[in-house]
C-alpha cells in the first residue's frame, strides 16, 4: 500500500519532470493540464507557507509562460514588429514596474534587494522568447519529500520568516 508521503514525494517529482518537459517543448497543452492538477493535491509534509508560495510562482511561471507562447506565435506567424527604445535607452533597474516601457515588461524580472529593503525590476540575462528557465524558482523549491525554501527564493523574497514562526507553531502544537 502507498503512504501518503510516498504519493507526496511522486506528485513533486512528477510536477518537476512536467515543468522540465514544458521548458523544453511547445506542444505544452497537456502537460500544463497535468500540472494544474496535481497543484490541486494535498501536501500535508510541507509548511502551508511554502504551499502559497509555490503555487504563487508555479502560477507566475505559466503567466510568463503564455506570454512567451503569444510571442512564439507572432514570430512562427510573420506578424513581429519592431520594438523601439525610449529616448536616453532602458534602464538596467526600475524600481516600479510602471516605469518599464510596456514593449519591454518581458526583458525584465523582479527580484528583492536586501541592502535596501525592497523590490526591484532587473533586466533578465535570458531573451523575452525562451522557455529555458521559466521555470527555476518552482523547481528549485522541489525538495526530497516536501517543498522547500531555496536560495533562489531568498534572492527573490528575502528570509522566510513566516515559515520559521510556522515551524514554531508545529512543533508547539504536536
Amino acid at each position: 500500500m502507498v503512504t501518503s508521503q510516498e504519493r507526496q514525494r511522486t506528485n513533486l517529482a512528477r510536477m518537476k519532470e512536467i515543468m522540465e518537459e514544458i521548458e523544453s517543448t511547445t506542444n505544452d497543452s497537456d502537460l500544463i493540464a497535468e500540472l494544474n492538477e496535481l497543484l490541486r493535491k494535498p501536501y500535508s509534509l510541507s509548511l502551508k507557507w511554502h504551499i502559497i508560495m509555490f503555487k504563487s510562482e508555479v502560477e507566475r511561471s505559466l503567466r510568463y509562460l503564455e506570454d512567451i507562447r503569444k510571442e512564439e506565435l507572432k514570430i512562427t506567424s510573420g506578424k513581429s514588429r519592431q520594438r523601439k527604445e525610449p529616448k536616453g535607452g532602458l534602464k538596467q533597474v526600475y524600481y516600479k514596474s510602471s516605469e518599464i516601457p510596456s514593449a519591454f515588461k518581458l526583458d525584465y524580472c523582479i527580484v528583492y534587494d536586501a541592502e535596501k529593503n525592497q523590490y526591484k525590476w532587473l533586466k533578465c540575462s535570458t531573451p523575452r522568447n525562451t522557455r529555458a528557465k521559466v521555470f527555476t524558482i518552482p523547481i528549485s523549491m522541489i525538495g526530497e519529500d516536501k517543498l522547500q525554501w531555496s536560495e533562489e527564493m531568498k534572492q527573490k523574497w528575502g528570509e522566510d520568516s513566516i515559515g520559521q514562526k510556522e515551524l514554531g507553531e508545529r512543533a508547539i502544537n504536536n
